[in-house]
């Protein structure tokens, strides 16, 4: 029996959360198998807290998906105490100039503070990130390292898995997580249980792991044709593993709501940058006084987000990190998926991402024929995971309680469409906590959007007042995502 321990928490844990950090707490590896929208950030960001509290570590680093280890800056943020003086947050980015990035964890390291090191776990297939950790975890003998989403390691034989596994053991503290462990078959835990410690799964190479867990069948006899041992295994692993699933968890709330924010690409930023200054100009220089002008160019700006934009030469997609960040939430879900959208194009960009990653994926907006058709096969074949569908034409009159995950690729500015929507898998029947994902770039329009939909605030009349005031500056505020909506 594990001594009880009292935990430091900046934010009210959910029970289940509580549960899982003391289980956690003091080990030197363990798994946290949460499903998505249950709050496993928190439970990792809390564990770092209280073990710098306790002078337990002096470096924790997180590695995540592209553009998702962004957004852990905000947990720790949100979760961690306010204005926390014994941290400081690093944000690896692979583009930026090496020499600042390692001035800044020098700098971190000489202030005695213990460094949050936040890293795409991507950067690890290349030399240059696979050093800088190296060095990073030689240099801090105190450390916690969290692999998040650890089914992106699940390949045993690819370079940033094997990295990952050599980097564990220089690390004090080991932990992964994820809500789609071993979804596509009981393999996929070798290699995220090697990164923590083979000895709990008692193999060292994964041929006998195999062996042990695996019946092999088809050409030459390599093929994975079931399962055998199953609950030698899951025994094994049960004092190192808290796993839950949503509907699992009581103390959640029926709407559990995410903002994710990802990073324009320079393309983007260039196009947005150019329609925005013009319009401002245009303003300033009262070439513009019709309001339904300037909404259209709002609209411009929030398509140049989305990945596209139309103009006078007709419609050109953008490149765009949005598609693909989707991508990796919906891999990450369990069960169906509902992705809404503001434009045609959007549903198309999600269509495109789905067959490149080999997702199951129907298509519905208002250019189609036979919807309700294709709102069917959705349904009922186990192949199509996601619906990516206009709100224009899924918005209202439809139930679509399979799936217990929704994603806004896009809003408009309505908020009746954002909670019709959100309705349409949270109504009588639906026997799930339901996830509502947003996706939008910090400090630019969807940004503002978002903001407006969250306090009920009609955006397009925002714009109109002022217009009408001729307030340039308040304009470029909001479409910058930092002024004040009224």
């Amino acid at each position: 029996m594990r001594e009880e321990v009292n935990m430091l928490y900046t934010t009210t844990p959910y029970q289940h959360q509580r549960e899982a950090l003391e289980r956690a707490f003091g080990l030197p590896e363990y798994a946290l198998f949460l499903e998505q929208g249950t709050g496993k950030s928190k439970i990792v960001v809390d564990e770092i807290v209280n073990l710098i509290e306790r002078d337990e570590i002096n470096c924790a680093i997180v590695l995540a998906p592209n553009q998702v280890h962004e957004n852990w800056a905000e947990q720790f943020l949100i979760h961690g105490p306010k204005d926390y003086s014994k941290w400081v947050i690093q944000v690896y980015k692979s583009k930026n100039k090496a020499e600042d990035q390692e001035n800044f964890t020098r700098k971190i390291i000489q202030s005695g503070k213990v460094l949050i090191f936040l890293m795409n776990i991507e950067a690890l297939s290349s030399e240059k990130g696979q050093n800088y950790l190296y060095r990073l975890l030689r240099a801090r003998k105190k450390s916690y390292i969290c692999v998040d989403e650890s089914h992106k390691v699940k390949t045993y034989s690819a370079k940033r898995t094997k990295c990952a596994i050599a980097l564990g053991a220089y690390a004090k503290f080991r932990r992964i997580a994820t809500g789609t462990e071993a979804q596509e078959g009981l393999e996929n835990l070798y290699a995220q249980f090697k990164f923590l410690n083979w000895n709990i799964i008692g193999h060292k190479g994964i041929t006998s792991f195999k062996g042990m867990y695996c019946r092999l069948g088809g050409y030459e006899n390599r093929q994975i044709v079931g399962y055998q041992n199953q609950e030698i295994l899951a025994a094994r692993i049960a004092p190192f593993t808290y796993n839950k699933r949503k509907k699992e968890c009581l103390d959640l709330p029926d709407k559990v709501y995410v903002t994710h924010y990802i990073e324009m690409t320079e393309r983007q930023e260039q196009i947005y940058d150019e329609i925005a200054e013009r319009m401002l100009y245009e303003i300033d220089e009262e070439n513009i006084v019709d309001a339904s002008i300037v909404l259209v160019q709002i609209l411009r700006l929030h398509q140049v987000l989305c990945g596209h934009v139309s103009g006078e030469n007709g419609q050109m997609d953008i490149d765009s990190n949005r598609a693909p960040f989707i991508a990796e939430l919906i891999e990450q879900a369990s069960g169906k998926v509902i992705v809404f959208c503001r434009f045609v194009r959007d549903t198309q960009l999600v269509r495109d991402e789905m067959i490149k990653k080999g997702i199951g994926c129907i298509e519905v907006n208002g250019e189609m024929q036979n919807r309700l058709e294709r709102i069917a096969a959705w349904r009922i074949d186990p192949i199509f995971k996601v619906l990516a569908i206009t709100t224009a034409t899924g918005g209202t009159g439809l139930t679509l309680n399979e799936a217990a995950t929704t994603i806004f690729y896009s809003n408009s500015f309505s908020s009746t469409d954002r909670l019709q929507a959100e309705d349409r898998n949270h109504r009588i029947g639906q026997e799930q906590k339901v996830t509502y994902h947003d996706v939008v770039v910090r400090h630019r329009m969807d940004h503002t959007i978002l903001r407006a939909l969250q306090m009920k605030a009609d955006l397009a009349e925002s714009f109109r007042n002022l217009l009408k005031e001729r307030k340039v500056k308040n304009i470029r505020e909001l479409l910058y995502g930092i002024g004040n909506l009224r």
